[in-house]
């Protein structure tokens, strides 16, 4: 996407030029710095068992330089190895029934040893082959299931970090069309204006459906009530 924008943005269109700086404005906000980048995103990458920590790096080695790729790619796996320890510690904690103690607060009395191994356990999981990428079929969660015995904590993250929703446009803004009916000109249209509108659009891009002439003429005969007799000349301006 970064690079297919970066082409987009030398285009000698004006318009689709104009288009990718804007959106090559809001790829920047979330991804052009460091600082503001989510790297639970990376997580779900290395978590997919056809995937994992090869692709990740693969693609920070296709974006930055060198130096910069192996320093992200340490954070992620960095952040694997906290992820793990603090589901480790949060898992003992409920078995030993030490509710009343912070999990955060047993965190940072892990012993060095300690961190030695789960890294290793971590390393474990990375440095074992990856499954088919091409296996379109492979049910993420069910592999994880499976091998829970294998890797009961790395599961676990697995568990929690893959029910994340990786989107962050809201779910009324990717179903609405008020955008693609009402801008700033039509902002006062009444309720029965707006509400026409749409039936009509539905109407056009659904092409002739049966009507009953009695319920057409009762509906405008409502509609005109309600915009005091200027109805169907409001209607026949806008679908013009």
């Amino acid at each position: 996407m970064h690079t297919n924008l970066l082409q987009l943005c030398k285009s000698r269109d004006n318009i689709l030029s104009g288009m990718a700086m804007n959106m090559m404005l809001k790829f920047e906000k979330y991804w052009g710095c460091e600082a503001n980048q989510n790297f639970l995103l990376y997580m779900a990458n290395v978590l997919n068992p056809r995937l994992k920590l090869k692709y990740v790096k693969f693609c920070f080695g296709e974006l930055y330089d060198y130096d910069k790729a192996q320093l992200l790619t340490k954070k992620v796996k960095d952040n694997l190895v906290s992820l793990y320890e603090f589901y480790l510690k949060a898992d003992e904690v409920v078995e030993d029934n030490r509710h009343t103690q912070d999990v955060d607060d047993v965190i940072d009395d892990l012993q060095e040893e300690d961190n030695v191994e789960n890294r290793n356990k971590v390393e474990r999981y990375l440095i074992n082959g990856c499954e088919d990428p091409n296996d379109d079929k492979l049910d993420i969660l069910c592999w994880w299931k499976i091998n829970a015995s294998k890797y009961k904590i790395l599961s676990k993250v697995a568990k929690y970090v893959l029910a994340i929703s990786i989107s962050t446009v809201a779910s009324e803004s990717a179903f609405s069309t008020g955008g693609r009916i009402l801008d700033q000109f039509r902002s006062s249209l009444s309720p029965a204006t707006v509400q026409a509108l749409i039936c009509c659009q539905n109407w056009l891009h659904h092409g002739p459906i049966p009507t009953d002439d009695g319920t057409l003429i009762n509906d405008f005969e409502t509609y005109e009530n309600l915009e005091g007799g200027n109805f169907s000349y409001k209607l026949t301006h806008f679908i013009v």
